[in-house]
């Protein structure tokens, strides 16, 4: 499912799913995804906030691991407060090896047991909002692609992609190396141009993550890092410090 599709296969028209109108109905849809030829129709019109896209045509599904065919995209705007995510901050915060705490916030309706909502802040929460907005799309004031590095925001990294990045990832080829304790994944989906290495100071943690990934190695692996270049153009590497830094795509 997803929050929004394009008119056109160059996918230079958008539409959004909370704008459409009830002659939109039965008219077909390009996915976000560059790579996936799934047709979208509209579920829900005029201007409903529930609205999304979805690939309801059997013919015209959507291809194998295409982030936008499950509810891996869904991000409700309305659960988190835009005005206090910090990008920069929510990644480091996944990068840390223990929880930082933050100072509480106080309740936007003190008194009657109402907590205020919170900014997107985990991995899947952050990806979900990455991949529920257009790649020129902005949240609290950063482009969606500055955010993330996945097949529609490739273009944007042609000298590299470094500093606090998720990247969507896929296996290809080789898959870890026990005496270096490194975890080797390829990005973005489509084009693998990257060769992403994992780095583990922790053994257990290592173990933990090489086994998620190689039992999952035909789905996508999301990773949050703090990325550096690896020596060659196309080579970058990031530590893994815990579990909150990785995510397997389901369905």
């Amino acid at each position: 499912m997803a929050k929004y599709a394009y008119r056109d296969k160059a996918r230079k028209d958008i539409i959004y799913s909370n704008s459409a109108i009830e002659e939109d109905r039965n008219k077909a849809f390009f996915c976000p995804n560059p790579n996936c030829e799934a047709k979208l129709y509209i579920c829900a019109v005029d201007g409903s906030n529930s609205a999304y896209f979805r690939a309801t045509k059997a013919e015209f599904k959507h291809i194998k691991n295409c982030p936008f065919g499950n509810s891996n995209t869904e991000f409700d705007s309305k659960k988190y407060d835009e005005s206090k995510f910090r990008y920069d901050d929510a990644i480091n915060n996944l990068l840390c090896t223990t929880k930082t705490s933050s100072p509480t916030t106080a309740s936007s309706a003190h008194g009657t047991g109402k907590p205020s909502i919170h900014p997107p802040r985990t991995l899947r929460q952050i990806y979900s909002l990455c991949k529920s907005l257009p790649i020129r799309g902005t949240y609290a004031g950063k482009e969606i692609g500055s955010m993330i590095l996945d097949d529609r925001s490739e273009y944007r990294y042609s000298k590299g992609c470094f500093g606090n990045k998720i990247i969507e990832a896929t296996v290809n080829g080789k898959i870890y190396n026990d005496k270096k304790k490194e975890v080797y994944l390829a990005a973005p989906v489509n084009s693998k141009k990257y060769v992403l290495t994992l780095t583990f100071l922790d053994e257990s943690l290592y173990k933990e993550i090489r086994t998620e990934i190689y039992n999952n190695r035909d789905k996508i692996i999301v990773i949050a890092g703090r990325w550096k270049s690896a020596g060659k153009s196309n080579e970058i590497v990031s530590e893994v410090y815990g579990k909150k830094q990785v995510m397997v795509i389901k369905k």
